[in-house]
C-alpha cells in the first residue's frame, strides 16, 4: 500500500474527508510550503536586485523579473519533485529550495552570474518564518475566513427566518421561560461572528534580520544599505507587519492569537452543536432526509443528528492541536531551537479539522427543519413558567411576597391553562395586574426574543443589514445595484433585466450603517434565486454569501423542496460555497457564460 488513496492514508484529513478540505490542501500542504518558500527566496532575490547598493547586482530588465516571478507564480508538482529531489541530497529542506531557485533563475538568460544572491545574509528561518505566515494569511483569507462567514450566515440566516417562533426555554434542562428559536440560534450566530473578528484582526508578522537577528552578514557585506529599513519594507510587500526585534526565529507571538483566536470560534461551535443535538433529541428541530442515508445498522427509523456529532468530535481534535501550537511555538531556547519545526508542520492538520467540523456543522444546519407542533405542545405543557410574570407583575403593584406566595402554591407542580386561571383566580390581585395577566400565555411570554434575533444578520460591526422588503416601496433601490451591477458594468440590455417577473418575487436587500443599498437577490415563486448583485466597492465582503443564505433560508421555510439558480460562471465558487451543485452543461445568456447551479432540501 505505498500509493496515497482514501483507503490507505494514515489521516482522515487525506482519506475520508479529503474532499472537505480540497480548498485547503494547496495551501497549507507540504507542496504549498514549498511554494511559499520558493516565493520568499524569489521576491527576496529581486527586491535585492532593484536597491542601489555596491552589490554587484544591477536593476533587472521587465522580462527578467517577469520570468523570475513565474518561478513561483507557476509553480508545479513537477517543481516540488525536483526539491524533494534535492533534499535527498541536502538533508535540508530550504537548502533544497535555495539550490531550487537557484538552478531556475541560472536557466534565465543573462541572470547566472547572480545566482549566488539567492538566500543572500539569509538564515533558513528568513525563508521559513515568511513562507509560514504568508501561508497563514492565504489560508485565512482565501479558505478559513469564508467557510466561517458562511456558516455563521446560515445560522443568522435560520435565526432571521424562525425569529418569532416561541420556544420553551430550559436552564439546567428544566422548563424556563420562553424565548424563540429565533433568538436563541442567534446568540451563537453573535458570538461566532465576534470571534471571527477577532481573528481576521490578528496581525500576521514576519521578519528578515538573519542568524541572530541582528543583520550580522547583512551589514559585513554591504553597510551602505539600511538593512533594517529594507527589511521592513520587504516584510510589508508580502502583505505581513514587520516585527524588528526578534532572535533569529519570529516570536511566533501572532501564531499563538491566531491559534486561540481560532480555537475560540471552535469552543463556541461546539456549544452550538450541543445544545442543536439537544434540541433534535427534544423533537424542537426535525431534520430532512438525505435519500440513501441510513440513521442505524439495526433501527431503520433512526435519523441521527450525524452532522453536528462529527463537528463535535473534529472540534476537539482541532482545539487539541490548536492549544499545542499556541503554547509551543510562542517558546524558543535561547536564540533557536528546532523543536518548533515539527510542530509547524501540523498548522495544516489542526486547520483541517477546524475546516471538516465547520463543514459538518454547516450541512447539519441545511437539514434543520423547525418542528412548530412539537414546540407548541411543550409550551402548552408548561404553563408553569408563567409564574415568573405573576410574582413580579405582583411586585411591581406592591404585593406583600409575592415570590414566596407562588413559589409555596406552585414549586414542583406542572400548571395547564386551567390550574393557571384558577391559581390567578386564588390571588388577591389588583385590577391593573389581573389585566396585565389575562391574556398571557406560554407562547407569548417570550418578551423582546423576536426583536434581539431580528438584528442577527447585521455584520460584526453592525455595518450591513439583510432585509426582505416589498418591491412596491423598494424597487427604485433595489434597481440602482441591479442597475449599476448588470446594466452599466456587464452591459446587460435593460429589457433584458427587467423581466417582468419582480412583482411576484421575494426581494432581499443588503443595507450599510446609513441605509444605503449595497446589494440585492430575488426568489422566485417557482423556487429560482436570482437577480444577486453587490455594487462594486462592497464587494469581496461576504454580501453576496449571505444574500443567497437569506434567500436559501426562506425558501426553506415557506416549504420549497429546494432551490435553482443560474450562475455567472466566474461566480461559481460563491455558490458553491453555499452548497449549489452545478447542472447539465454551461450557457451564454446576455452575453456572458451561466451554469445551472440546484440545491436539494431532501
Amino acid at each position: 500500500m505505498t500509493d496515497l488513496s482514501p483507503l490507505s492514508a494514515i489521516s482522515p484529513l487525506d482519506g475520508r474527508y479529503r474532499a472537505r478540505v480540497a480548498a485547503l490542501a494547496p495551501i497549507v500542504s507540504e507542496f504549498g510550503l514549498m511554494r511559499q518558500r520558493v516565493m520568499v527566496e524569489v521576491e527576496w532575490f529581486l527586491r535585492l536586485a532593484q536597491t542601489p547598493s555596491k552589490l554587484n547586482l544591477g536593476p533587472l530588465e521587465r522580462e527578467e523579473r517577469h520570468a523570475c516571478e513565474a518561478i513561483w507564480r507557476q509553480f508545479s508538482m513537477a517543481d516540488a519533485e525536483r526539491i524533494r529531489e534535492l533534499e535527498r541530497a541536502t538533508n535540508h529542506d530550504v537548502k533544497a529550495v535555495e539550490y531550487f531557485v537557484k538552478e531556475r533563475i541560472a536557466a534565465i538568460d543573462g541572470l547566472s552570474p547572480h545566482v549566488e544572491f539567492v538566500h543572500f545574509a539569509c538564515t533558513s528561518e528568513d525563508i521559513n518564518n515568511l513562507a509560514y505566515a504568508t501561508l497563514l494569511q492565504r489560508a485565512r483569507e482565501e479558505v478559513l475566513a469564508p467557510a466561517m462567514r458562511g456558516l455563521i450566515d446560515a445560522i443568522a440566516a435560520l435565526a432571521a427566518a424562525t425569529a418569532e417562533v416561541p420556544m420553551l426555554a430550559r436552564t439546567h434542562g428544566q422548563a424556563a421561560s420562553p424565548t424563540t428559536a429565533g433568538k436563541e440560534l442567534a446568540v451563537f450566530a453573535a458570538r461566532l461572528r465576534r470571534h471571527l473578528a477577532g481573528f481576521e484582526a490578528v496581525s500576521v508578522m514576519g521578519k528578515a534580520n538573519g542568524a541572530s537577528g541582528n543583520y550580522n552578514a547583512h551589514v559585513a557585506a554591504c553597510p551602505d544599505i539600511d538593512w533594517p529599513r529594507f527589511a521592513q519594507e520587504f516584510v510589508e510587500g508580502l502583505g505581513l507587519e514587520h516585527n524588528p526585534r526578534t532572535t533569529q526565529i519570529e516570536p511566533r507571538d501572532y501564531m499563538a492569537e491566531y491559534f486561540d483566536a481560532l480555537a475560540r470560534f471552535n469552543q463556541t461551535l461546539l456549544g452550538f452543536d450541543q445544545d442543536m443535538w439537544g434540541y433534535v433529541a427534544l423533537g424542537y428541530f426535525k431534520q430532512r432526509l438525505a435519500e440513501g442515508e441510513t440513521g442505524s445498522s439495526t433501527m431503520p427509523h433512526k435519523v441521527n443528528p450525524i452532522d453536528f456529532e462529527n463537528s463535535e468530535g473534529n472540534l476537539g481534535v482541532a482545539n487539541a492541536l490548536l492549544g499545542h501550537l499556541a503554547r509551543k511555538l510562542a517558546v524558543s531556547r535561547w536564540q533557536r531551537d528546532l523543536s518548533d519545526s515539527t510542530a509547524l508542520r501540523n498548522v495544516g492538520v489542526a486547520l483541517g479539522h477546524s475546516l471538516v467540523a465547520w463543514r459538518s456543522a454547516s450541512a447539519g444546519v441545511a437539514k434543520l427543519e423547525l418542528h412548530r407542533e412539537r414546540l407548541a405542545q411543550d409550551l402548552e405543557g408548561s404553563w408553569e413558567v408563567l409564574t415568573e410574570a405573576v410574582q413580579t407583575v405582583l411586585r411591581a403593584a406592591g404585593v406583600a411576597e409575592p415570590y414566596e406566595t407562588l413559589k409555596r402554591l406552585t414549586r414542583g407542580r406542572r400548571l395547564d391553562a386551567g390550574a393557571f386561571a384558577e391559581l390567578l383566580e386564588a390571588l388577591h390581585l389588583p385590577p391593573e395586574a389581573r389585566a396585565a395577566l389575562a391574556d398571557l400565555t406560554p407562547a407569548r411570554y417570550t418578551g423582546l426574543a423576536a426583536e434581539l434575533a431580528s438584528g442577527v444578520a447585521d455584520d460584526a460591526q453592525g455595518a450591513v443589514r439583510i432585509a426582505e422588503v416589498p418591491w412596491e416601496s423598494h424597487s427604485r433601490r433595489l434597481m440602482a445595484v441591479r442597475r449599476a451591477a448588470f446594466i452599466e458594468e456587464q452591459g446587460v440590455p435593460e429589457a433584458l433585466e427587467l423581466d417582468g417577473r419582480d412583482a411576484d418575487a421575494m426581494h432581499f436587500i443588503a443595507t450599510d450603517a446609513t441605509g444605503e443599498p449595497l446589494g440585492t437577490a430575488r426568489l422566485l415563486p417557482d423556487s429560482q434565486i436570482g437577480r444577486v448583485a453587490v455594487v462594486a466597492d462592497a464587494r469581496r465582503r461576504g454580501i453576496g454569501q449571505r444574500l443567497v443564505a437569506r434567500a436559501v433560508a426562506t425558501a426553506r421555510q415557506r416549504g420549497d423542496a429546494g432551490v435553482w439558480l443560474n450562475a455567472q460562471t466566474d461566480a461559481l465558487g460563491l455558490y458553491e460555497r453555499a452548497g449549489f451543485l452545478a447542472v447539465g452543461e454551461t450557457f451564454q445568456e446576455a452575453g456572458i457564460q451561466h451554469q445551472r447551479m440546484e440545491m436539494s432540501f431532501d
